[in-house]
């Protein structure tokens, strides 16, 4: 009997386990597959490199954070990865999204597992 609970409790654990983490490519969309492909080849950052998805203007865009240094930019994209603008650098908020600010983030989508 005891045996048999323990299988029923491995097998719910096993099953009931998923990976939340982001870095499924599969569900990423189409666009952003070869921007996940340029970060993984470059060096490995502090902090990790990610793609954050926001509503920004009634509209999901994708915030590539990939320059992770002081005067770093950040891109955004629209859903079918229209560029939009950059955010930060060295021209601050000169050369932002306007009102990015009022972006409501909604989740990161994919990390950098290195």
């Amino acid at each position: 009997m005891k045996k048999i609970v323990l299988d029923c409790f491995i097998l719910i654990l096993l099953t009931s386990c998923q990976n939340n983490d982001g870095n499924n490519l599969e569900e990423l969309p189409k666009c952003i597959k070869p921007i996940v492909t340029t970060i993984m080849e470059m060096p490995i950052q502090t902090p990790r490199a990610n793609i954050e998805k926001y509503l920004y203007e009634n509209r999901e865009v994708y915030q590539v954070n990939a320059q992770n240094f002081p005067d770093g930019q950040s891109f955004v994209y629209e859903l079918n990865c229209e560029y939009i603008c950059p955010l930060g650098g060295i021209d601050g908020i000169d050369n932002d999204c306007k009102d990015y600010q009022n972006a409501e983030f909604i989740e990161i989508i994919w990390t950098d597992p290195r």
